[in-house]
């Protein structure tokens, strides 16, 4: 028995003229790509519904119109060469590489910009009995195509990007071994070459001076060298504390000034000093700020030679004081300029550099500078041409009315006799320290390692309300901020209760913060006995003048 579609079965027959008629119909209504034709006279005879859609343009407005005049680009752009190739009975295909497109087909963007679609086309003579009728275009849209190539070479790129930064930071990797074993070596051979010296023979006053002058000298630069990795990587891990205050820049500049001179002295270079009257004070850390201007000087000096100056500014521009050290040294290329704060990076590194170091004190000091809400900058006319540093901090503004290291005058011990404190605190020494700063003064100081041991000890109904709150900002779990904000939604008196923020976080916005939180009171460490004690009468009175504290 036959198969149903068994070409056999007349009934099934299809004839050819039906076939053809049904392809065409598919290749105008259905087809995936754009499918035209012309006569020899290149007049467009077909069009179908993808061309229709892509390009705007229907059949009716197209069909019996020269191609060439309907898009005369074709002839501009020297493809209509393929048309006259196609009548002589060649084919041609048209990739999206060489040739963009065919057909100005505009494709919107997901950037909100548009483009030409980018196709490959396929030009062929129509062929009737061995003579060629027309021609025949079929475009196809590679759009996912160039997404696709272009989405591969940018993977290419970043991974060939990301090969060469893994290489540069190996080899600074292995610069900064060896420059860190040549900068451990060389001072400790001094070392322990005089003490070989010293320990195998007698010496005379003169040599034992000379030899004590060396050892001090390189093992200070030892411990400077280790202290600069200590403060970077502080720094890196976010470990690094600042004691925030009020600071005289005149003073910190004169400071670092007088450290750096004996060198400048000793390597004959001119160290001027211009100091502006009146300067206003400046919010930092006073060690890390002379720390700051020092390395900036030190760094002058040592890359200044021999009888060159080098020229401190200290500045008011604006409501910035501005520090400027400029130099007649070696200076700096315009392309080393963008990475003279990087750590450490070195405009030579190589083993025939004429000075040493690690190439940490510049990064220490942006990093310290931008710490503290400043600015710094480097600048140079070119090699032997000197160099220009600038470091810009606000001037001080008055501050929220809270206590910030304030001791004023030291109460008398009867001041707090009778008061309940609650100090918060998870380092067990601050712990130990507020507490026995208030128990000298007569206060009667319960302490907790965590905020959940606080809010339980103020939710405990066995034991007496605290009169005043005092709680670390820094605690891990459920921090200060959390804490007070906690028990500010308390019910009763207790979120009432004065409460004092201590902490090593000092900026203004961590002042800020703690007021916003519920806070009445800010002391950033470290801070003195007399400070925490004027901060809790402040609190308490505060509260007393609103009517909400009393004595028991």
């Amino acid at each position: 028995m036959g198969s149903p579609l068994s070409p056999g079965d007349k009934n099934l027959a299809v004839s050819p003229t039906l076939l053809n008629a049904a392809m065409l119909r598919w290749l105008d209504e259905l087809s995936g790509q754009g499918v035209f034709i012309t006569d020899t006279d290149l007049v467009v005879r077909g069009w179908n519904r993808w061309l229709e859609r892509f390009t705007a343009l229907t059949s009716a407005n197209v069909i019996g119109r020269p191609l060439l005049q309907l898009f005369p680009d074709l002839a501009m752009r020297g493809l209509a060469a393929h048309y006259r190739a196609a009548l002589s009975g060649e084919v041609s295909v048209l990739s999206h590489r060489l040739h963009g497109h065919l057909l100005r087909m505009p494709q919107s963007r997901k950037d909100g910009s548009s483009e030409f679609m980018p196709q490959s086309a396929r030009i062929a003579p129509l062929i009737d009995d061995g003579q060629v009728v027309g021609t025949i275009t079929v475009i196809d849209d590679v759009t996912e195509r160039v997404t696709s190539e272009l989405e591969l070479r940018r993977q290419i790129a970043d991974a060939e990007r990301a090969r060469l930064q893994a290489e540069e930071a190996s080899r600074v990797k292995e610069e900064f071994l060896a420059t860190l074993s040549h900068e451990i070596r060389t001072p400790l051979n001094a070392v322990i070459g005089w003490i070989k010296i010293l320990r195998g023979r007698p010496v005379d006053a003169a040599t034992l001076t000379r030899a004590l002058e060396v050892i001090d000298r390189n093992a200070t630069a030892q411990a400077v060298l280790i202290e600069d990795m200590l403060d970077m990587a502080r720094i890196v891990s976010g470990k690094l504390r600042l004691d925030i205050g009020t600071v005289d820049p005149v003073a910190a500049t004169l400071a670092a000034v007088d450290v750096v001179a004996p060198a400048a002295a000793a390597k004959g270079i001119s160290l001027r000093t211009s100091i502006s009257p009146g300067l206003p004070s400046i919010r930092g850390d006073a060690g890390r700020m002379q720390q700051i201007i020092w390395n900036v000087l030190a760094n002058a000096v040592k890359f200044t030679p021999t009888g060159g100056v080098v020229h401190v500014r200290a500045e008011q521009q604006d409501a910035s004081i501005v520090i400027t050290v400029e130099d007649t040294g070696e200076g700096m290329a315009a392309d080393f300029l963008p990475y003279i704060f990087d750590r450490f990076r070195q405009a030579t590194s190589s083993v025939s550099r004429p000075q040493g170091g690690l190439g940490l004190g510049l990064a220490l000091v942006r990093q310290l500078v931008e710490m503290q809400g400043g600015q710094v900058s480097a600048s140079s006319p070119g090699l032997g041409l000197g160099s220009v540093f600038r470091i810009a901090f606000p001037a001080a503004i008055s501050l929220p009315p809270m206590v910030e290291d304030d001791p004023g005058d030291v109460p008398p011990l009867a001041d707090l006799i009778g008061i309940r404190v609650l100090v918060v605190d998870d380092d067990a020494d601050a712990r130990d320290l507020t507490a026995t700063a208030l128990a000298a003064c007569g206060a009667d100081v319960y302490v907790v390692a965590s905020s959940d041991q606080a809010l339980a000890r103020l939710l405990d109904g066995t034991h007496p309300a605290p009169h005043l709150l005092i709680a670390d900002l820094g605690m891990p779990g459920r921090n200060g901020f959390e804490l007070i904000e906690l028990v500010r939604k308390l019910d009763g008196d207790v979120a009432r209760i004065p409460a004092v923020a201590v902490s090593g976080y000092a900026r203004d916005q961590d002042r800020e913060r703690a007021r916003d939180a519920g806070f009445n009171q800010h002391l950033s460490k470290p801070i003195t006995p007399a400070a925490l004690v004027e901060a809790v009468l402040r609190a308490i009175g505060i509260e007393s003048e609103k009517g909400d504290f009393r004595r028991d």
